[in-house]
């Protein structure tokens, strides 16, 4: 069983914080930067087709994926 705790975490809105030495917001920040960086890189170097499609994908889910990563560092707000 996950819990209530668990799924709480996972679900709940964390609201990102801006000052402080564990703010979000600028993380949040630095990671959009870093993704459209690499994307531009790979949208230079990789030939058109399929494979370039499902790596612009996969860099979306990465990128969904690290935000989430850095928003769950963040305490849940009672919504």
């Amino acid at each position: 069983m996950i819990g209530k705790d668990e799924i709480e975490h996972r679900f709940g809105f964390h609201k990102a914080t801006v000052e402080g030495e564990n703010a979000t917001l600028p993380k949040h920040r630095d990671t959009r930067l870093r993704f459209r960086e690499f994307a531009a890189f790979l949208d230079e170097v990789l030939p058109e087709g399929r494979a370039k499609a499902v790596a612009f994908t996969e860099l979306e889910n990465a990128s969904m994926w690290a935000h989430k990563a850095i928003a769950e560092t963040a305490p849940v707000v009672n919504e």
